[in-house]
C-alpha cells in the first residue's frame, strides 16, 4: 500500500513539474478574469486616504470602457482603451486625451491594473524556479504600450490561484508589490476579489482594488469608441 501510495505521489509531483509555463499561465489567467466579455465594478482605496469606484465594461481581451461613478468631482472623466492605446474623456475642457496604459490611476493603481487584467497574450511566461507548493513565472512583455515590462508572479501548485507578484522595469527592477486575496465565486469561477498593490520602495504607499461586482456580459463592438466617452 505504501509503495503504491509513493507512486501516485511521484507521478503527481512529476505531472505538475511537467506543465509548461504557458500552460500554468492559461490556468491562473483564467483565474485572474474571465476571457471574454464582462462588467466589473471595482473600487480603489488608497493610502493617501483617496476611494475612487469605476464600472468597468470589457469586450474581450483588447477593448474597456471605464467610467468613473465616485468621487462626485471625478464624474464624467472616463476612459477607453483599444488594444495597447488609451484615451481619458476630461469634462472640464471636453475633450479626449491621450493617455498610457502605465500612467497613474490613482494611489499606485495604473490605467491598465483595471483595463487589461489579462496576462496571457501580452507577456511571454518562464519558469524561473518553484517550490513543492508553488510555481513562479517570469513573464516579459512580448510588445512595448503594456502596463509594465515584465512581471514575477507566484502561483499555487494545488489550484493555479496566483498568490502575489512584482511588477519589473524593463531592467528588471521591482518597481511595486502585488498580493491577491479575497477569493471568491465571481463570474464563473474563484477568483481574486482584493489586490493590494503597493510601491516596492515605500510599502506605506500603496493602493487596494476591490472587485465589488463582475458578471459576464456581451457589449456591441460600438460600445467602445470615443464618442461614447462622455
Amino acid at each position: 500500500m505504501r509503495t503504491i501510495k509513493t507512486l501516485v505521489l511521484v507521478f503527481w509531483s512529476s505531472s505538475l513539474m511537467a506543465q509548461s509555463a504557458d500552460e500554468i499561465l492559461q490556468k491562473a489567467d483564467e483565474i485572474r478574469a474571465p476571457s471574454e466579455s464582462y462588467r466589473m465594478e471595482v473600487s480603489v482605496e488608497s493610502s493617501d486616504d483617496s476611494r475612487f469606484r469605476y464600472e468597468i465594461k470589457v469586450g474581450g481581451k483588447e477593448s474597456s470602457i471605464i467610467r468613473t461613478l465616485e468621487p462626485a468631482r471625478e464624474v464624467g472623466k472616463n476612459f477607453l482603451m483599444l488594444h495597447e492605446d488609451m484615451w481619458a474623456y476630461v469634462p472640464n475642457i471636453k475633450r479626449s486625451l491621450r493617455v498610457t496604459l502605465n500612467q497613474k490611476l490613482t494611489g499606485q493603481a495604473a490605467n491598465g491594473d483595471i483595463s487589461r487584467m489579462t496576462w496571457v497574450g501580452d507577456y511571454k511566461p518562464t519558469l524561473e524556479s518553484q517550490t513543492d507548493k508553488e510555481w513562479v513565472l517570469l513573464l516579459k512583455a512580448e510588445r512595448r504600450g503594456l502596463t509594465y515590462d515584465g512581471i514575477r508572479v507566484w502561483v499555487d501548485k494545488s489550484n493555479y490561484r496566483p498568490l502575489r507578484g512584482e511588477y519589473l522595469s524593463l531592467q528588471g527592477k521591482v518597481l511595486k508589490r502585488v498580493e491577491f486575496t479575497g477569493y471568491k465565486s465571481i463570474a464563473g469561477n474563484v477568483r481574486p476579489t482584493n489586490i493590494r498593490i503597493e510601491n516596492a520602495d515605500r510599502k506605506e504607499d500603496y493602493s487596494i482594488l476591490r472587485i465589488l461586482d463582475m458578471q459576464k456580459a456581451e457589449f456591441s463592438s460600438t460600445l467602445f469608441t470615443q464618442n461614447n466617452l462622455q
